[in-house]
């Protein structure tokens, strides 16, 4: 009897061992599903952090393309004002001309924009055999007294035909002199030249044969012109 009780303790026991040892087996791979498994939801926190990161940059990029033109709108009050500053430096520079152009110059002489000229006839109409008066008249328009020269250095009485030139004091060897007049303002000089109808380029004394029709008398003082004044000529 105890003999048999021995053989089967021995066979339990060995049933044991077998057991225990499916048993670790199946834990040895329950762990390394459960392991695995864990691996795989790290994994997965790391993608969508990775995937909040990468959106949260293109958030930020597309949030400094949409801030990018704010300086270049930034830039717009300093053009501005650059242009702001230019035209006040112009406007000033436009008030000390136009005060400065409120009196005469340093040495007290006429400016170029404070004479006007005319030009005039004595007559309308000249028929045969009448010399024409030709005029020039000067007129000081300036709010100032200036100094012009009236002489006829300076002076040109110039007499055109259908738009080409008949006679000309600067073509003439006519008396060079220079005749310096002080001119309050508003005060009016005339100058006066006969004409005895020749043609400058032939003989400034001789008469001429001058064909008949309108003529046309310009003047100049100093570089400053007349409108032209229109007479006519009989043949003569």
């Amino acid at each position: 009897m105890s003999s048999q009780r021995r053989r089967q303790s021995a066979e339990v026991y060995r049933r044991r061992r077998i057991l225990a040892g499916v048993l670790a087996v199946v834990l040895l791979v329950l762990a390394g599903w459960l392991t695995s498994l864990a691996m795989g939801w790290g994994q997965d926190a790391e993608d969508a952090d990775t995937s909040e990161t990468a959106e949260g940059d293109v958030g930020e990029a597309a949030g400094e393309d949409q801030a990018g033109p704010v300086p270049a709108a930034s830039e717009e009050p300093g053009s501005d004002t650059e242009d702001a500053e230019g035209q006040d430096a112009a406007e000033e520079q436009d008030a000390t001309e136009e005060q400065a152009q409120d009196e005469p110059a340093e040495d007290g002489s006429c400016r170029t924009g404070d004479l006007e000229v005319r030009a005039s006839t004595g007559s309308e109409s000249y028929g045969p055999g009448f010399a024409p008066m030709l005029v020039m008249e000067v007129e000081n328009t300036a709010d100032y007294a200036c100094e012009a020269d009236l002489g006829t250095a300076e002076q040109e009485f110039l007499v055109e035909h259908a738009g080409a030139t008949v006679f000309s004091t600067a073509e003439c060897s006519v008396s060079r002199e220079s005749l310096p007049v002080q001119l309050e303002p508003g005060q009016v000089e005339q100058a006066h030249f006969t004409w005895p109808r020749s043609d400058s380029a032939q003989d400034c004394a001789e008469p001429t044969s001058l064909d008949p029709g309108n003529y046309e008398l310009t003047v100049s003082l100093s570089g400053v012109r007349s409108e032209p004044h229109e007479f006519s000529m009989n043949a003569g």
